[in-house]
């Protein structure tokens, strides 16, 4: 008798528990979206095909990146805590150590193109300025 109430008990716990933590299913999440042509969404993942679209952390990865390795200043991203160092870009050295420049602040940019190893290769890359009022 006992060992059947401890097995109806915990059959109805568990079917409690499922229908608690399954939701509402009205949301409809369809993983299969098509990206657009440009993207606004803040890269956290880099896809088994290595292409990225849209926004990402960007700085010098000697100065904010911890690459103590690199001989000189180098552009980089951080994603998902990985750091790439970015090609096709040059960045204005000039301006790299202003108060806002790449080897004191951490910046926004938006950014195409695809990772390689441990490098993204830039089709576009543009450090995103202060908003206009």
């Amino acid at each position: 008798m006992f060992n059947n109430l401890k097995y109806l008990i915990l059959s109805f716990i568990f079917i409690n528990s499922t229908i608690l933590y399954a939701g509402c299913g009205g949301c409809q999440v369809n993983n299969n979206v098509k990206p657009k042509e440009e993207s606004s969404a803040f890269v956290t993942t880099i896809p088994y095909s290595g292409k990225i679209d849209g926004f990402v952390i960007a700085s010098c990865n000697k100065c904010n990146f911890g690459q103590y390795g690199q001989r000189k200043c180098s552009m980089g991203i951080k994603v998902n805590q990985m750091v790439y160092e970015v090609k096709n870009y040059n960045h204005d050295h000039s301006k790299a150590h202003n108060h806002d420049g790449i080897c004191n602040a951490l910046r926004i940019a938006h950014v195409s193109g695809k990772i390689q190893g441990y490098d993204f290769i830039a089709d576009t890359f543009e450090l995103i300025d202060r908003p206009t009022k």
